[in-house]
């Protein structure tokens, strides 16, 4: 019997011709062109057989180690042979030689329990990669077959051959999934590279990575520094209105969810089946929503996680190693992109506070300019002031003078006055007590003078000084007025990079 070849009739396979293998073989690379990843290639494989024979059981059984495991299963009795270890046959097939069993066959309980429901052979072919077995095929018909040694020859002959042409299918599509990620990549990096708002850069993440992976859902988690949990901030995409929902009422603390085990090992996490993390809430409604596999990578800012982005898709998927490292390309690229919008943001924020304080700044420097104009014009106005009180004492000491030569001569009058009161005898006595009188009041009139005099002196000093101290003033203010022109232009300086800062 050949290794594929579709049974349209019962006849025996032993009368199965080799054109009729090729047709199997041509098959099987065709729809090994559907492949997603080394899963999917083995259960293309195992299906391909099970439908071109018409076989009652496939199993594919992959050799590490040392031992074997079940990989996949199909056909009726796929998860009726129960468990039991590895069969016998599948052993004895790693040793690199195909084994066939058929009813009369005894000591093997797993194929007892086929031969029970109307298996009439089993067979294991073992598939070698780098000349060792790597996997084993397994499978069960109603149809007793009799090998020889050039059947046996021919099986692993077309094992080779099927398994060669898996191996291309994968480097194909492995190769495809590498050219995919890097546009992928290319695309993102496109649609972030015009955003500056940081919601708007989040958004545009979400979509791009979604879109550019073909993920149906996306979110992204903040960290609330106060309560230290992850709480949803922005969407992308539909995983139905429960699923949502949820979502949009959840938070995570570290190492919870899908989100907060991304946070926790700082690093990209994929779960196959969402719905089997017992710990988040979201998975219950995942499982009725149909959502099924997640990823996760965080977000970081610095050299500390600020968020995260989740993902998620309507079937079951795998990621392939190339994935993840483009996954992390594009988890760098989104943190070091909303590291940079973050920054610009502050930038400009700054500069509108720069902007605003050189505002401030400037109407002080205009009102300090308008007061030191006063401040001159008053001190102008004072010099006058001072000049003319300068004039006025002048004049004052003049008239001072002429009371004072008149006191001078009222008392010289006096004296006379007090001679020739006391020639005439008794007649004279009382014009000699006016006389007396007038020459006191000369006194004290030239004792006042004299006070008024050194009064005026002294006013006329402190004026001089303060005509001095009101020059040095205004001198001052004028240099001042030259240190605040300084002063604007550097503000209007500061101001035109305040501007270039926030454009």
């Amino acid at each position: 019997m050949g290794l594929f070849g579709k049974r349209v009739e019962s006849q025996p396979l032993v009368q199965r011709t080799p054109p009729r293998d090729i047709e199997a073989l041509e098959e099987l690379v065709v729809n090994l062109e559907t492949v997603t990843d080394e899963a999917s290639s083995w259960r293309i494989y195992a299906s391909t057989y099970l439908e071109f024979y018409g076989l009652e059981y496939v199993a594919i059984w992959i050799v590490e180690g040392g031992t074997a495991r079940l990989e996949f299963e199909c056909g009726r009795l796929a998860g009726a042979l129960g468990g039991g270890g590895v069969p016998s046959m599948v052993q004895q097939a790693m040793r690199g030689n195909a084994v066939y069993l058929n009813e009369s066959a005894v000591g093997d309980p797993r194929f007892g329990a086929a031969v029970r429901v109307g298996i009439k052979s089993a067979t294991a072919i073992p598939i070698a990669k780098a000349g060792r077995v790597s996997a084993v095929l397994e499978y069960m018909a109603n149809t007793d077959l009799v090998p020889d040694a050039s059947l046996i020859s021919k099986w692993g002959a077309i094992a080779r051959v099927a398994e060669q042409a898996r191996m291309a299918a994968l480097a194909a599509y492995y190769t495809r999934q590498i050219a995919d990620d890097r546009l992928a990549v290319t695309n993102v990096v496109t649609a972030l590279g015009h955003t500056t708002d940081s919601s708007v850069a989040l958004k545009s993440a979400l979509d791009a990575v979604r879109t550019a992976f073909g993920w149906a859902y996306g979110s992204y988690w903040q960290i609330d520094d106060d309560e230290n949990v992850l709480r949803f901030r922005v969407e992308s995409g539909e995983a139905g209105e429960e699923f949502k929902k949820v979502t949009l009422a959840a938070t995570f603390a570290e190492g919870v969810g899908l989100s907060g085990r991304a946070w926790r090992a700082r690093d990209l996490v994929f779960v196959r089946d969402i719905g089997q993390l017992t710990d988040c809430v979201r998975a219950p409604a995942a499982q009725r929503g149909g959502v099924r596999s997640g990823v996760c990578f965080p977000i970081s800012g610095g050299d500390h996680i600020i968020g995260t982005m989740d993902f998620f898709t309507n079937e079951f998927i795998d990621l392939s190693e190339s994935r993840m490292d483009a996954l992390r390309n594009v988890q760098q690229l989104v943190s070091q992109r909303l590291d940079v919008v973050r920054g610009a943001e502050t930038a400009a924020r700054n500069a509108r506070g720069l902007l605003d304080t050189v505002s401030r700044l400037r109407t002080a420097t205009a009102d300090a300019s308008r007061v030191a104009d006063e401040a001159v014009g008053r001190a102008s106005d004072m010099t006058g002031d001072v000049a003319s009180l300068n004039d006025a004492s002048a004049a004052i000491g003049d008239v001072i003078q002429i009371i004072s030569s008149i006191a001078d001569q009222t008392n010289l009058l006096a004296l006379n006055a007090t001679i020739e009161a006391a020639r005439a005898g008794e007649i004279g006595k009382g014009f000699a007590v006016v006389a007396g009188e007038v020459k006191e009041l000369a006194r004290e009139t030239a004792d006042a003078t004299k006070r008024v005099s050194e009064q005026i002196a002294a006013l006329q000093s402190s004026a001089e000084s303060v005509a001095s101290g009101i020059r040095t003033t205004s001198e001052t203010i004028a240099q001042l007025d030259g240190v605040q022109a300084r002063i604007s232009e550097v503000l209007e300086e500061q101001a035109s990079m305040a501007h270039a800062l926030e454009h």
